[in-house]
Parts: C-alpha cells; sequence; structure tokens
C-alpha cells in the first residue's frame, strides 16, 4: 500500500515539476511514512534514464551525479532488471538555514523489462562521469520467432 501511495505522489510530482511547479507530494509521503531525514528539505531522488539500442546491444543510460560505484545494485531476474541505488545527503550542512533546496537525495529503484533478444548473461556496467552505463548484447532470435499478422477489414 506504500509503495501505490508513493508510485501516485511521483506521478503527481512529475506532472507539476513539467509545468514548473514545486510539488510537496513525496516530501509529505516521506513524513506520513515515517521515514528519516529531513523530508521537507529532500525532494525524492528518481534518476533519469535512457534506453537505446542497435543491431548487437541494448544500452541504458542513468544520470547519477555523485553517486560512486559502491551506490548502485543492478540485478536481473528473468527479464526484469533493477537498478537501485542511493545518493546520501551532505550532513556538513545540517545545521545551515536553507533558502532554496533543489539537490535530491535518498534511495532509488528503476524496474525495466527486457527484451526476449537481451543476452543477460554478459551484461557490463559503467560508471563515468556521472552516468551509470548499462549494456546488454543482443541475441540473435531464430529466423521462426517473428510471426506476421494480416489485418482485415
Amino acid at each position: 500500500m506504500l509503495q501505490l501511495h508513493r508510485d501516485i505522489d511521483r506521478i503527481f510530482e512529475d506532472t507539476l515539476r513539467g509545468f514548473g511547479f514545486p510539488s510537496l507530494g513525496s516530501r509529505l509521503s516521506n513524513i506520513a511514512s515515517g521515514e528519516s531525514g529531513n523530508a521537507f528539505y529532500a525532494s525524492a531522488f528518481r534518476p533519469s534514464l535512457n534506453v537505446s539500442s542497435d543491431d548487437e546491444s541494448y544500452q541504458i543510460t542513468v544520470e547519477a551525479p555523485g553517486l560512486k560505484q559502491d551506490d548502485f545494485s543492478i540485478e536481473i531476474n528473468g527479464d526484469v532488471m533493477t537498478i537501485q541505488g542511493q545518493k546520501q545527503e551532505e550532513t556538513e550542512n545540517k545545521d545551515r538555514h536553507f533558502y532554496r533546496v533543489e539537490r535530491s537525495y535518498g534511495r532509488f529503484q528503476r524496474t525495466l523489462a527486457l527484451p526476449e533478444d537481451a543476452l543477460t548473461e554478459d551484461v557490463r556496467a559503467n560508471l563515468k562521469q556521472g552516468v551509470l552505463t548499462i549494456t546488454i548484447p543482443r541475441k540473435e532470435l531464430p529466423a521462426g520467432s517473428v510471426k506476421k499478422i494480416e489485418v482485415s477489414t
């Protein structure tokens, strides 16, 4: 139930942010759930990602400025990839009075369904200049696996 509440908050926050409005959705959710930290000064951390492909591989890039290699966990279960991580809030600023806070901290999780031709045994991940790049090789599918569907009127 708590996950559903967070997902709804995220949808509202993403929508409001798209129109340039600040949002308290995830911050209020953090307070309601009893999560530690100052919820009014930390917004939900949800890094953006891109998924692309060429003939040989799929590539997932995740914006992750300030994160280190040890801050990530990447798992594949069947045809589902889960990318998890955490960006720690800087503690030396705890006694400061903030007038504007735009930097995000916290845990995140992104889950992606992998296509049938993803070769999950040879996945590589690389972190460089704040961008996590995950490369998933593609395997050839048998020629008989493509089925053409006729459209009737």
